[in-house]
């Protein structure tokens, strides 16, 4: 009943309704209370109901008469009064509903997306995604464990053994992507698809139960699609921080060179006042490892920089759009930090298929099949569906119409098809 009432009315009428339902059931029961109390307290007659003297017509039909009828009139009155009300409110009512109803899983699924940094957080609910995704949905970072996979280190004397640094587990921060440009790439579908199985081989965990190891039922990804619904940018949004991203690729990775000679050059100058101002030989050793640490971490920096200066617009694109899922390592790959295992060769292949080689002028030849990709690329094809040479889509492939311009997809693919 309250459901119903407050899908029909607006707030403010529906409080007097309710006030003036219970009103009305009150004065009921205090009426029935008081006719079986009267009826205990008068004897019956001593003669048959059918002998007993009744009222005067006069009576009946006087004064009790226009009190039944007048009651009737105002019944009437609010029965006339009440449909055209309903009437009026009852189009909207599903409406509301829906509205209402979409409003109640955006807050359960911001509950479930939330950290102890949001307002939404509930420490018995929460599933902490922001903590890897961004408070805001706009990207983060993710711990991961990187595994050896070097063939001397199925050895098991070798495995977890400092002497065989190579063979140890390595930390590495997974770059976790935007989750407020996610339905520009994919649509509902696939999201709830990846929430509940997860992306295999990093950190995104299956969460759902269909999976066999999640814990979400259907409604509650449901809940999460839709706080991840309403947190979307737009497609211009989403054009508009990929050119930003792409204008300022280079200018970000030469800032960063800089700044690990900057301090290496910080450190060398802290070793070489230590070892003049006493300095003990311990303190100096110490110093002298982070200066070695450095000068290896400000070489791959600046080998990395040099590297990316030289790319044009469609591998920048590529590396970041597409090589999370086509080059092994893209979304850990940090050239400051020098324990991690080096890249694969761009698009050899990870969660998605190898594209070196000429496999991609396989997959689509000639010129018909360039235009073939553009529009794979482009809008991607619904799963089991052909894409290219006999290619059948798995519904994992991202669409970038909203996400990139016409002349971004075309330099990536014309990079692509150079693989």
């Amino acid at each position: 009943m309250r459901l119903i009432v407050a899908d029909i009315l607006p707030s403010g009428f529906r409080g007097w309704v309710i006030a003036v339902t219970l009103i009305g059931m009150g004065l009921l029961v205090i009426y029935l209370a008081w006719r079986l109390i009267s009826l205990r307290r008068n004897p019956s007659p001593k003669d048959p109901e059918n002998l007993t003297p009744f009222l005067a017509d006069e009576d009946l039909e006087g004064p009790r008469l226009e009190r039944v009828l007048g009651w009737s009139l105002i019944f009437v009155m609010v029965v006339a009064l009440a449909l055209p009300v309903y009437f009026l409110f009852e189009p909207g009512r599903q409406d509301r509903l829906l509205a209402n109803f979409d409003e109640k899983a955006v807050e359960r699924g911001a509950t479930l997306f939330a950290n102890d940094q949001l307002k939404a957080y509930d420490p018995t609910r929460s599933l902490l995604c922001a903590n890897c995704h961004g408070v805001d949905g706009g990207g983060g970072f993710a711990p991961y464990v990187l595994q050896p996979e070097l063939d001397i280190c199925d050895d098991k004397e070798k495995q977890g053994n400092p002497n065989f640094p190579q063979c140890l587990p390595v930390q590495a921060p997974w770059q976790a992507p935007p989750l407020d440009t996610v339905l520009q790439r994919f649509d509902e579908e696939q999201v709830f698809n990846i929430i509940t199985y997860g992306r295999p081989g990093t950190p995104m965990p299956a969460w759902g139960v269909a999976s066999g190891k999640g814990v979400l039922n259907v409604q509650s990804i449901n809940d999460l699609v839709a706080y991840i619904k309403s947190i979307q940018l737009t497609a211009d949004a989403a054009k508009q921080r990929s050119t930003k991203a792409l204008d300022g690729y280079k200018q970000t990775w030469a800032k960063n060179a800089t700044d690990q000679q900057d301090k290496l050059k910080t450190l060398q100058d802290q070793l070489a006042k230590a070892k003049t101002s006493g300095t003990s030989a311990q303190d100096i050793a110490a110093l002298q490892a982070q200066v070695d640490e450095q000068v290896k971490v400000a070489a791959s920096a600046t080998a990395w920089s040099q590297q990316v200066n030289g790319m044009k617009d469609g591998e920048i694109l590529f590396r970041l759009n597409c090589a999370r899922c086509h080059t092994k390592g893209a979304s850990y790959y940090d050239p400051n930090n020098i324990k991690l295992p080096p890249q694969s060769p761009p698009g050899s292949g990870a969660f998605g298929p190898n594209l070196t080689n000429g496999s991609t002028l396989i997959q689509f030849p000639n010129e018909a099949g360039r235009q073939e990709q553009l529009n794979w690329v482009t809008l991607g094809v619904p799963a089991n569906e052909l894409y290219g040479q006999r290619g059948i889509s798995s519904g994992r492939m991202p669409h970038f119409v909203n996400q990139l311009t016409k002349d971004q997809i075309q330099a990536i693919v014309d990079y692509e098809r150079s693989l």
